[in-house]
């Protein structure tokens, strides 16, 4: 069951949020500045509930700044090297949000700082968004739905689809932090990545079309670990990121939806299967989430307080040849699902 449970005003604005619960009691709370996930509420080894999200104490305070807590993230997730590119030999100048590059789409017409429209279409939700040519220095006309849907068997399922007038990049992601036991960080909690390379990177975070084998080195998920065996090492791009802030090269097997990784936290007994048609994943450990102000009882977060797997493109594929297409052609149809299934080992 889905249902519109608040709204309020901002900017001339109404911001709807909307709940999903399930058959067993567990919630989904999305809202529709930046298309963004505001709690997940799903249930320990001992059948209690609790959010496993972190991020701002009220739905209003998203609007203060944070690092993007929860939000839709687009046109291009991840950063752009220089903030421009070339397409169909013109060059386009992007809006530089992160030194002298572009990350998660600049800063004026960036997806998690506009309102979505959105609408309850059975048991799903979905959400609308139409970014005009030359928004943030992108070109086309782009027009964005983002399908909702939380099943009985507490599966988060997040269906994006994207159409443009124009040729453009389209790259898009939801940034969710994650904390399945609610502990002060996450270097506790078991992941595994189904992945053999990462695209490495200079010292502003901007790979350049290469790839680097992982196997047997700290940066590695493929045999699970938890995240505090290696987010200390001496491993050059870790101790550059203060954790792990990085893309995955998926070994995928074919294009469909497929399982790429799993978290998991002994302390509650949550687990988090992840699912994606994309081809990698920036696993991002929340290397500088410190001093910003959190929900419940917590006055601020810490560093490491969460971890995000943000599927996606390859971060700089605009000016990398050698990395998969992030170019929407005029017309055609963009369509990448990513899924989330939440559940309990004793």
């Amino acid at each position: 069951m889905i249902k519109k449970t608040y709204s309020f005003e901002k900017n001339g604005r109404t911001n709807e949020v909307y709940t999903f619960t399930n058959a067993q009691g567990a919630q989904v709370e999305i809202f529709t500045y930046g298309a963004r996930l505001h709690r997940i509420l799903v249930p320990d080894k001992k059948g209690k509930l609790g959010d496993i999200l972190v991020g701002c104490r009220r739905v209003e305070n998203y609007y203060e700044d944070n690092p993007y807590f929860g939000a839709t993230v687009g046109r291009y997730a991840n950063r752009i090297g220089g903030g421009k590119f070339t397409l169909n030999g013109k060059e386009y100048t992007l809006e530089k949000n992160d030194g002298e590059n572009t990350l998660h789409g600049g800063n004026t017409a960036n997806f998690d700082r506009v309102v979505w429209d959105a609408k309850i279409e059975g048991d799903r939700l979905v959400l609308t968004h139409v970014s005009p040519d030359g928004a943030g220095g992108f070109p086309g006309t782009l027009t964005v739905t983002l399908t909702v849907s939380f099943s009985d068997e507490n599966e988060l399922v997040l269906d994006y689809q994207a159409v443009s007038d124009k040729d453009t990049l389209c790259n898009l992601t939801n940034h969710a932090y994650f904390n399945l036991g609610g502990q002060d960080t996450v270097l506790d909690h078991e992941l595994m990545i189904n992945s053999r390379k990462i695209t490495p990177t200079d010292d502003s975070l901007i790979p350049h079309g290469e790839y680097m084998d992982i196997d047997g080195t700290p940066y590695s998920f493929l045999f699970p670990k938890t995240l505090g065996k290696d987010m200390f090492s001496d491993a050059p791009l870790i101790k550059l990121c203060n954790g792990f802030d990085f893309n995955y090269c998926l070994d995928r097997i074919g294009k469909g939806l497929e399982h790429f990784a799993y978290v998991y936290d002994k302390a509650s007994g949550r687990r988090m299967d992840c699912y994606t048609t994309l081809p990698g994943v920036q696993l991002y450990t929340g290397c500088s989430t410190g001093s910003f102000t959190g929900k419940g009882k917590r006055h601020s977060y810490v560093n490491h307080c969460a971890l995000c797997l943000e599927t996606q493109g390859y971060p700089n594929s605009p000016n990398c040849p050698q990395y998969p297409s992030t170019v929407l052609k005029a017309g055609e149809k963009y369509h990448e699902i990513t899924a989330y299934r939440f559940s309990v080992k004793p």
